[in-house]
């Protein structure tokens, strides 16, 4: 065999390997160390995920082939009647997924932006969108930016690079996501546990979101606060053992039909992150509309006295 040919096919299979690579490691969480040796890997896409406009902070400094997004303005969510926090169309889910380089085979990796604190709730939110539209390839980086900068041997780059758009088909799964008619019967028949991920005087109906009718919860819903399972900065979830006692003191079960919901599917998003991908309850689903999807309907109940 021509000396040619066999370069040609073992930079094939060493091309093979990394991306086989890459694609079993696929899980929740990676760390800073994993994210270094992986780097200049194919197939990788790096998105570090903001929450607002803080374009000029990103390009100061980021991790080297990381996009910026703007969780509040890119799309991400979209406003369907009175409900901001939606999961957008179809095919405009696939363009925005596209429009950062992402196609199918794509390895996404997830970063909570901001050198000292950032939005684990908004990072988990798009990682929700990639699960439910079918892509698995997906982690997030546990401690975020701030991680990532905290040890001086990563390599760090300034600017902004513009992605080549890819083409990404979307495959919904249904078992991602809760609707209204899913908490409907939630509430009437009690065939899944409803998680309220606010914070407490939320819950209990003392304060609402501007994002809301009224104030209160769905009836028989527990709270498991998103920022109870997540550290101080919002880069990180906190430790399993802090988690597990928030889960245990909310009355939150570790099987069965969950339903995890907040104001606008941000918060839920964290604690259905929690629910699913690090406890492992395959049947815990996001109500992305959330309170304000419910609370757009003055006909559907709202409780102020939920259950302790």
């Amino acid at each position: 065999m021509p000396v040619k040919r066999i370069i040609q096919l073992a930079l094939a299979f060493i091309t093979l390997l990394s991306f086989s690579a890459l694609a079993q490691a696929a899980q929740p969480l990676v760390g800073p160390n994993w994210l270094k040796q992986h780097l200049n890997d194919k197939n990788l896409v790096i998105i570090d995920v903001y929450d607002g406009n803080q374009r000029a902070a990103f390009a100061a400094g980021h991790i080297p082939g990381a996009l910026f997004t703007d969780f509040l303005h890119d799309g991400w969510r979209v406003k369907v009647g009175a409900a901001p926090g939606m999961l957008p169309p179809i095919k405009d889910a696939e363009k925005l997924i596209g429009r950062f380089g992402a196609a199918n085979n794509s390895y996404v990796v997830l970063v909570p932006g901001g050198r000292e604190k950032a939005d684990f709730n908004a990072t988990a939110r798009i990682y929700w969108t990639f699960k439910a539209l079918g892509h698995d390839d997906v982690s997030i980086l546990n401690g975020g930016d701030k991680a990532w900068f905290a040890d001086a041997t990563n390599p760090v780059a300034k600017g902004e690079t513009a992605a080549q758009p890819k083409k990404f088909v979307a495959h919904l799964r249904p078992d991602y996501v809760a609707s209204r008619d899913d908490v409907k019967r939630a509430i009437q028949h009690h065939d899944a546990q409803l998680v309220d991920a606010r914070p407490p005087a939320q819950y209990e109906g003392k304060a609402k979101s501007s994002a809301v009718r009224v104030a209160g919860t769905l009836a028989g819903a527990v709270n498991a606060p998103a920022a109870a399972l997540a550290t101080p900065d919002g880069t990180r979830l906190a430790d399993a053992a802090t988690i597990d006692k928030v889960l245990a003191k909310a009355g939150v079960k570790s099987t069965g039909p969950q339903i995890s919901f907040c104001n606008t599917g941000h918060l839920g998003a964290g604690t259905w992150f929690v629910l699913r991908e690090i406890k492992g309850n395959t049947q815990a689903r996001l109500y992305a509309g959330s309170m304000s999807d419910w609370t757009s309907d003055p006909a559907l109940p709202v409780t102020k006295q939920p259950r302790s």
